[in-house]
């Protein structure tokens, strides 16, 4: 057999065989140390085979056990102090040696790789899919750590909160910060009163019966987790759901904590604010239904638009992580078949807990494309199906097309071009698509000379990504998924990758072994986000979410745009 094929053989078989191995050792205790070499063991009568046969078990454990160790020390001792500084490398190997493994010892493949026994692109892409998987799993685990999830079936409806003061008001629904009455009825409630957010949908024709609401009203629970049926939510109405896509739990993805249907109550405000909204029983002219739909989520500080209408402008680091969050909640949506439709910089909430390294979500998916039965793309045979929401910042192929037999709407990359018109906002330029009629651009006649530049201050990889993505061919334009590396590349690769002329590009090597850092630095510095942490929470899981998809061929397809674009 090759070096090469062992090797193969060593990164396609090594995780199992030592997870195997490790099965029963309780996490965070290093295991007993095993018999010297020096002791011989004693020897086993022949005869004695129940015994052997009842042992065998324990014998090729321990076994296992050595080797293991032997191969954790390979792996973290050598191969992190090889891509890695000495601080960072001492941290990961008291972490790999005595505490969780598994993310590490998903990196073995990478200690075959610099002995050079594996050099293909595809075994290359292979290891980065280790670090995928790495990755993934300490981010399930923090999750989960800081957010225990209901496992019993929990009865929520209005009665079950106390309502403060109004948040926000749109044409279609009414936000209200409330607290739990019980703090201990859910699992996942904050200490502090008033940091949760009840959104009211207005129900003007629905009829009020759960069924009818849900089915109307489908699309603004797509961020929903599947098992909120369990909140009051019948069988026969679950199985509506399961005719809709919905959108997995993501960092940029708006955090739904459950959905329900409820009378509609008398709370602070509502006559002065949606007094048409409002049912017959509570105003004589209210023209509202009783019942509508009711959708608890995090609160969040302020939408995108009042953070920076603020006297205090964000940083171009600011500003380029505001943009990178939006591109990632963008390839997570297309990942996921999902399209919004109506992206517009008030419905981009914002966690403000590090005013620096605000966190970004994507709400309100009211006008979302998500019935499983259509990808992306939909037949558009009559001017009665609906096209979105904000036709200012509609896509070109979309505002466009002309309803026809074989005519199709495609909304792959719909979304990415209302972010390119968000980004002038992000940074700091006004949107060319919004302002006063005789002078604003509409999306479905301009040329793309006519685009502006965004301010000197901004670098020019973001001039160029920002008019790339509101190509008016679609096809001209990048791939989410590179799009969003594009910016993930600026804000963490090595600048001689980006802004040295004459410099060589990096092999797939030299980008792995950036990957490996920047997972060793999410293993040894993202633990536990506090104030005097390095990475701020939103910068945390800006790299998790980044480690948790990239491709090797991603990375550089996004290295090999910006190098083009530059010459």
């Amino acid at each position: 057999m090759s070096l090469r094929a062992l090797g193969g053989k060593l990164f396609k078989h090594g995780t199992t065989v030592i997870r195997q191995a490790h099965r029963g050792r309780v996490p965070g205790k290093p295991q007993a140390r095993s018999i010297s070499n020096s002791v011989k063991p004693p020897s086993i009568p022949l005869q004695n085979t129940q015994f052997l046969k009842n042992n065998k078990y324990q014998v090729f454990r321990n076994i296992g056990i050595q080797i293991s160790q032997r191969a954790r020390r390979v792996l973290i001792e050598d191969v992190l102090n090889r891509v890695t500084n000495v601080g960072v490398a001492q941290k990961a190997s008291q972490r790999g040696l005595y505490g969780n493994t598994a993310p590490l010892l998903g990196l073995v493949g990478f200690a075959v790789m610099g002995q050079g026994l594996l050099t293909k692109d595809e075994e290359l892409e292979g290891i980065c899919w280790e670090i995928r998987e790495c990755i993934s799993k300490i981010q399930t685990s923090r999750e989960c750590a800081m957010q225990s999830i209901p496992t019993e079936p929990l009865a929520i409806n209005v009665n079950a909160f106390t309502f403060g003061k109004p948040i926000a008001k749109g044409s279609n629904a009414v936000v209200y910060s409330v607290a739990l009455k019980e703090a201990k009825q859910l699992l996942w409630s904050h200490p502090d009163k008033y940091s949760l957010a009840l959104k009211m949908m207005f129900n003007y024709d629905i009829q009020s019966n759960s069924m009818a609401i849900l089915k109307a009203m489908y699309r603004e629970t797509v961020p929903a987790p599947v098992y909120f049926n369990q909140h009051g939510i019948k069988d026969y109405e679950y199985e509506f759901l399961n005719m809709t896509r919905h959108l997995p739990p993501h960092p940029n993805i708006v955090k739904i904590l459950s959905v329900f249907t409820d009378f509609v109550p008398e709370l602070q405000q509502c006559r002065e604010m949606y007094p048409a909204a409002l049912p017959k029983r509570i105003d004589p002219h209210g023209e509202g239904r009783n019942m509508s739909l009711f959708i608890l989520m995090n609160r969040y500080h302020q939408n995108l638009q009042e953070f920076l209408n603020s006297p205090q402008k964000p940083s171009l680091h600011t500003s380029a992580l505001l943009l990178s969050q939006l591109l990632e909640g963008i390839v997570h949506m297309v990942v996921n078949n999902v399209a919004h439709r109506d992206l517009k910089s008030d419905n981009i909430l914002l966690d403000l807990s590090n005013s620096k390294s605000p966190l970004a979500v994507i709400s309100d998916f009211g006008c979302c494309l998500a019935m499983k039965y259509f990808d992306l793309s939909v037949p558009y045979t009559t001017f009665d199906i609906e096209k979105g929401g904000n036709t200012a910042l509609m896509a070109p192929e979309i505002i466009t097309k002309k309803p026809g037999p074989f005519s199709k709407l495609n909304y792959h990359k719909s979304d990415l071009w209302a972010a390119g018109a968000l980004g002038y906002e992000i940074f700091g330029a006004p949107n060319p698509f919004y302002g006063d009629r005789r002078t604003r651009l509409s999306s479905g006649t301009y040329n793309h000379e006519q685009l502006p530049d965004l301010p000197d201050t901004v670098p020019a990889i973001f001039n160029r990504l920002i008019k790339n993505l509101l190509r008016c061919n679609p096809s001209e334009r990048l791939d989410p998924e590179i799009a969003a590396n594009v910016c993930q590349l600026f804000l963490w690769a090595p600048s001689t990758w980006l802004f040295c002329e004459g410099s060589k590009c990096p092999n797939y090597e030299e980008i792995l072994e950036w990957l490996l850092n920047l997972a060793a630095k999410i293993v040894c510095e993202g633990r536990s986000v506090t104030d005097g942490s390095k990475l701020s929470n939103a910068e945390y899981l800006l790299i998790s979410t980044f480690l948790r998809r990239i491709r090797l061929q991603g990375v550089k397809s996004a290295l090999n745009w910006i190098r083009e674009e530059a010459d």
